[in-house]
């Protein structure tokens, strides 16, 4: 069997639908064999960050691993940082890039695309991927790419595979049928006795869930929990969107201390559960004595430390569910702190924009996906209740919006629609150009407050944030798409509303937002991070 057969297999095992990528020397041979074959789709961009963006929103809409294409060197070395924020934010990518074939490096001669070495491109994604396979050696190459499936999927991270120019004309063998890797069930069983010895010392534990949860398919495990021993949780900003926002016992979004009631729930709580939970500065820096040590269990993936005993090789899913099905008499109800509702705002801002989103997208049937950029428009975000979202609320790499509109339309078929400022728009916006060839119909909301504006919270200072207003509306219809530019919130109703109606090609509502419209809470989100840092610093 040739090695694109087999690479095409393997992406049928594991439900890979499309393809994403950016044609360069090192992969034509690939890129002509899956378009002799025409069996998954393959969905370009015009750069290689906005590739991998995305892929990764393809991998974060569908809980799934998703493959970005690449050339060597030049393409898969500009896309670090697109993949870097995959590594840490635990999406599963498979990576393939392109490499010499043994011939051209025989000649002992500097490879155009090279950087230091010959393996420099492997090196440098040694520091963002969970593996790295080369298929060199046909014997092997069926076994190597379901192993750097296998990986991306067990462990929701990135992987490389290097594909040599020449390596599609070999045969290989495929793969046995994919089995999980088992659960040990002895270590299993243990753990689940020690975190239930500890729940019942507890009066008022409280669950702090993040995106981890979703990402290992642990979601209605944990919600089960939640009922079953009557216990509230709240969710990090990462993992907003990955819970019942309507559940009974479901706290709120903790981001920080004016987040009242999540924030109630933590400081009351005589032992925090911390499930699936990516420990990030952003959530943790400016508020650690919430987090008192001897109170908190944190629960992730394959790691369960509780006190002296760490437990590896425990997936979260089984774990959930074992500990749901303990025979525990469910905790006392707790009085559950008000939730705080913002009065809806009449004058234009961030927070009004979103406020009026909001209100339009529950009146309507249809589901949109929201996906936010970083910036004012993240903070923002937090006045919307969608039932799916994407956001980079870590790693925080501009410009991922756009293209990871084009990921999650490709997979679900859904038309999302996106908040961007215009700082981001202005690294990947041009990407919307490519929505005709693949009849994509994103809804673009551009905050345009004309400067780089969370730069500014946190450097008031600086001369540099200040940017000149590009007309983005009338990039958008040279583009071919529909642009109008707003500036008051009844406009950007009806304009919103048309938008949402049109499906023939993608809309672009151009928000000029007045100067001082920056959200409370990008203001506090700030003041509080600065404090931290002084704080740290005066140690």
């Amino acid at each position: 069997m040739l090695l694109v057969d087999a690479l095409l297999h393997e992406l049928d095992v594991f439900g890979v639908k499309q393809l994403f990528g950016i044609p360069g020397d090192f992969v034509l041979p690939l890129f002509e064999q899956l378009q002799q074959r025409n069996r998954v789709p393959l969905y370009y961009l015009s750069h290689e960050p906005s590739a991998v963006f995305a892929a990764d929103a393809a991998a974060r809409i569908s809980n799934n691993p998703a493959v970005v294409i690449l050339t060597y060197g030049a393409g898969a070395l500009n896309a670090v940082n697109a993949v870097a924020q995959a590594y840490v934010e635990h999406v599963p990518l498979l990576v393939i890039a392109g490499f010499p074939s043994q011939s051209e490096i025989d000649r002992g001669l500097q490879i155009h695309h090279q950087a230091k070495t010959v393996d420099s491109q492997r090196d440098i994604y040694r520091e963002i991927t969970a593996a790295q396979f080369r298929l060199d050696n046909p014997a092997r190459c069926g076994e190597d790419i379901r192993a750097a499936l296998s990986t991306a999927k067990q462990q929701s991270r990135p992987v490389l595979l290097e594909i040599p120019r020449d390596a599609v004309a070999c045969h290989t063998e495929l793969a046995g049928p994919y089995q999980p890797e088992p659960i040990a069930q002895d270590e299993l069983a243990l753990a689940v006795a020690d975190v239930t010895a500890r729940l019942k010392q507890a009066q008022r534990p409280v669950i702090l869930a993040g995106v981890d949860v979703r990402r290992f398919d642990a979601v209605a495990e944990l919600e089960a929990l939640a009922d079953q021993l009557n216990i509230p949780f709240v969710s990090t900003l990462m993992g907003r969107a990955s819970f019942n926002q309507q559940h009974r016992l479901y706290g709120g979004i903790f981001l920080d201390k004016t987040d009242l009631r999540p924030a109630q729930l933590l400081r009351d709580a005589d032992l925090i559960l911390q499930i699936g939970v990516i420990k990030t500065d952003s959530n943790f820096a400016a508020h650690s004595e919430l987090f008192v040590a001897d109170k908190v269990v944190c629960i992730e993936q394959n790691q369960l430390r509780l006190g002296p005993a760490t437990y590896h090789q425990l997936p979260l899913k089984p774990l959930l569910a074992a500990l749901a099905a303990q025979a525990l008499l469910p905790f006392q109800p707790q009085l559950l702190p008000e939730a705080t509702t913002a009065a809806p705002e009449q004058q234009l801002n961030a927070s009004s924009l979103v406020q009026c989103l909001d209100r339009v997208l529950t009146r309507r049937n249809d589901t949109m996906p929201l996906i936010s950029d970083i910036g004012d428009c993240l903070f923002a975000s937090l006045h919307a209740n969608p039932s799916l979202m994407l956001a980079p609320a870590f790693y925080a790499s501009m410009g991922y919006a756009v293209p990871a509109a084009f990921g999650v339309q490709a997979v679900t078929g859904l038309r999302p629609v996106v908040l961007v400022g215009d700082g981001a728009f202005l690294m990947t916006g041009l990407e919307l150009g490519h929505c005709a060839r693949y009849g994509f119909a994103p809804v673009i909301i551009v905050f345009n407050n004309q400067r780089w504006d969370m730069i500014e919270a946190f450097a008031p200072g600086l001369s540099c944030t200040n940017l000149t207003n590009w007309h983005y509306a009338e990039l958008a219809c040279s583009m071919g798409g529909h642009g109008v530019q707003v500036s008051n919130l009844d406009d950007f109703e009806q304009v919103l509303q048309r938008a949402l109606d049109n499906n023939k090609g993608f809309s672009l509502i151009e928000v000029m937002l007045p100067a001082g419209s920056r959200t409370a809470r990008l203001n506090n989100f700030a003041s509080g991070f600065k404090a931290a840092q002084a704080a740290q610093a005066n140690c």
